[in-house]
């Protein structure tokens, strides 16, 4: 079969993978009026991003206000950590 890949997945599936040609027909105005779209939802986008991230640096201002701090990570010597289990 042209343009058709069949692969078994398993014992009661098949995968089927057509491949089939694609046209596109674009306008100059089509173009243009899509980067705009793009441009705007990128811009958009963005602006979401920075209200995130000055939204998280607020709370972590006020945690540093209030004395809230990070969890102590213990190091753990991992020879150390051998011979406990070893012994």
């Amino acid at each position: 079969m042209e343009n058709i890949n069949i692969t078994k997945k398993d014992d009661n599936t098949i995968e089927v993978v057509k491949v089939m040609p694609v046209s596109f027909t674009f306008t100059p105005e089509y173009l243009k009026a899509q980067r705009e779209a793009v441009l705007k939802q990128k811009a958009e986008q963005i602006a979401q991003r920075d209200a995130e991230i000055a939204e998280i640096d607020n709370y972590l201002a006020e945690m540093e206000k209030l004395g809230v701090t990070e969890k102590v990570k213990e190091e753990v010597n991992k020879e150390v950590v051998k011979e406990i289990i070893n012994e």
